[in-house]
């Protein structure tokens, strides 16, 4: 499947190879694969495959947040869901913790967090 998050620089995506999940169907193993455009500043050496573990816990809370109601999670592996459009993230999500951290979080990737208009909302105004 593919995966949520894009290369910066010239936007291939990711796809994420489910190999095994664990009883519960919150964890399991995957394998992500890459193959950047040519061109790419990555290159080859940003192209291959890894295994990586893949998974969330929801909370049993929920959130508003730009005008939804958004299920916080409470723990995320290094794989985790985007809440916004359900794919996978590879690489860094936007993370927005709640309480610190203690109170949970609400996960996005970087697109989605543009077009829910989540990022506007963190970037100060400047002038």
């Amino acid at each position: 499947m593919d995966a949520a998050d894009v290369c910066d620089l010239c936007g291939a995506r990711p796809r994420v190879r489910v190999d095994w999940v664990e009883k519960s169907g919150n964890y399991g193993d995957v394998t992500v694969m890459m193959r950047h455009s040519p061109g790419c500043a990555y290159g080859d050496e940003g192209d291959g495959e890894y295994s990586d573990f893949a998974g969330w816990e929801y909370a049993g809370s929920k959130l508003g947040l730009v005008g939804r109601e958004w299920p916080v999670l409470s723990a995320r592996l290094n794989v985790g869901l985007c809440l916004g459009c359900g794919r996978l993230v590879v690489g860094a999500p936007l993370i927005l913790f709640l309480d610190r951290g203690r109170g949970g979080e609400l996960d996005f990737c970087f697109g989605c967090a543009l077009e829910l208009g989540i990022m506007d909302r963190l970037v100060a105004p400047r002038g």
